[in-house]
């Protein structure tokens, strides 16, 4: 008993205030950009330290500063020209909401014997209404610290997102616990190490018996454009015409290099109504002429004032014909983009089922769902980034590639093209800061692998969502009792 009441103190000696800067600190090295993955799994604790060893609305006040400061600085590491500086503030202070109601409510019950599960099941059901219902997508997400880590990534095939994160949140107040009491139980420490140790084995064997299997390939490719159309002013029709000459050039070059499916990347020309016909028809002149399939991603005005543009690409066919044709889904906070409401589709090309979608719209893995529902082999995804984000945000889509087991084109202006494998792999790369001829060639799977959550969906956070509801059952009875 003197160690415990010694060690408690020591705690307890440390100004709250440090535990505040560490915490802070923690947050912001293990999210986003130049995020170290190893960190996450303690990030939360010194919050949780903080909150266990302060009383009063004042400390509870400057906690939610702290919060807000904390995931300033993860959204500031990745705010680059032509970002705004006031998009820090849109995203910090939204995700900083979404995450309070855990902290506050495990503050309040942290005494009950299952308060230890109630922080990182709240904070998931959190995650995944951020993620499925609002337009900050799944930015901020635990999952994605540990981007880094294939064998890691392989447990989203499991129970998707909402599983890593609960378990980097359970392993976090495991440890935060064991700090402050001096003491494990077998639900406080051990069985959440032991399921790690398990998940890590399980994803390395997944990885290498995967990649142990000859597979059926298809020759994909990424082109790049020279455009930065970005907004007002619109580009000249002599530079716009040169863009789309040296995009059909680079088609015809990776179509020598064996590609059956070109993907261009998002925003690749700027066209007005009146001769959108002129430039889709020389494309379907060339998927023709060279029997391929083009993915082309291209932006239309719509109206100058106020400025609305078409944001959206056309599936076109080895026969010339446009398969279908769709607007961005889920447009960035602020951009003016028309927004999208076709459902997804899947076009069967050469017995490849191929879906696509545009850039932000992978951000949100219910739209990977719908496509995993199609049974799509390969998602074409022609995006746009910037410096701040790249290559983060492709590493970002490789966790819809392990959810559903679908391979990825990803095609990215300003940012890392990528080819995708089904385990999160990606086998080929092309930075479009780098002095290069802007194709990138790579061969993907036919037919994508089963994984368990493209079956089975949500049916974690429903038992998140059961277990929270019978939580606060269990602390009314413990009350009226």
């Amino acid at each position: 008993m003197e160690n415990s009441n010694n060690y408690k103190f020591s705690i307890k000696n440390i100004k709250p205030f440090w535990y505040l800067l560490i915490g802070i600190a923690t947050i912001s090295a293990s999210h986003m950009s130049f995020s170290i993955d190893l960190i996450a799994w303690t990030a939360n604790v010194p919050f949780l330290i903080y909150l266990s060893i302060t009383k009063g609305w004042k400390s509870r006040l400057v906690f939610v500063l702290a919060l807000i400061v904390a995931w300033s600085f993860v959204v500031l590491k990745i705010i680059t020209p032509p970002i705004p500086y006031l998009m820090i503030f849109l995203f910090s202070i939204s995700i900083s909401l979404f995450h309070l109601p855990a902290y506050l409510i495990w503050d309040k019950f942290k005494n009950h014997n299952r308060s230890i599960l109630i922080f990182p099941t709240i904070l998931t059901i959190m995650e995944w209404i951020q993620y499925t219902f609002t337009p900050f997508a799944s930015w901020g997400i635990s999952a994605y610290t540990q981007s880094h880590s294939i064998n890691i990534m392989q447990t989203v095939s499991l129970f998707g997102m909402p599983g890593l994160s609960f378990l980097i949140y359970w392993i976090n107040i495991s440890i935060a616990k064991t700090i402050i009491n001096r003491k494990t139980t077998l639900i406080s420490f051990q069985i959440p190490i032991i399921v790690l140790l398990v998940l890590i084995v399980f994803g390395s064997l997944r990885f290498d018996i995967g990649k142990s299997k000859g597979v059926e390939t298809i020759t994909v490719a990424a082109v790049g454009t020279n455009s930065e159309v970005n907004g007002l002013p619109l580009p000249s029709k002599e530079s716009n015409e040169k863009v789309v000459s040296d995009l059909l050039a680079r088609t015809r070059t990776a179509s020598k290099g064996g590609a059956k499916l070109i993907v261009w990347n998002e925003a690749s020309f700027f066209t007005l109504p009146k001769d959108e016909p002129i430039w889709t028809n020389s494309i379907k002149s060339l998927a023709k002429e060279l029997n391929i399939s083009i993915i082309a991603s291209y932006v239309m005005l719509v109206s100058e004032i106020p400025f609305k543009y078409e944001n959206k690409y056309l599936f076109i066919n080895p026969k010339g014909k446009i398969e279908y044709s769709y607007l961005k889904h889920q447009p960035v906070p602020g951009e003016p983009a028309i927004k999208g409401i076709k459902p997804m589709k899947v076009t069967n090309i050469s017995e490849t089922k191929i879906g696509s979608v545009i850039c932000y719209d992978y951000d949100f893995p219910y739209l990977a769902q719908e496509l995993g529902k199609l049974d799509a082999d390969i998602v074409a995804v022609p995006s746009s980034d910037w410096r701040g984000i790249d290559p983060l945000h492709t590493r970002m889509s490789a966790f819809r590639a392990v959810e559903q087991g679908h391979s990825i084109v990803r095609s990215t202006r300003f940012g890392l093209s990528s080819a995708i494998t089904p385990y999160g792999e990606m086998i080929s790369q092309m930075s479009s800061f780098d002095k290069n001829n802007k194709i990138m060639i790579a061969d993907l799977p036919v037919h994508r692998i089963n994984t368990m959550y493209s079956i089975i969906g949500d049916i974690f956070i429903y038992l998140c969502f059961s277990f929270v509801i019978f939580f606060f059952i269990s602390v009314s009875r413990e009350k009226i009792i």
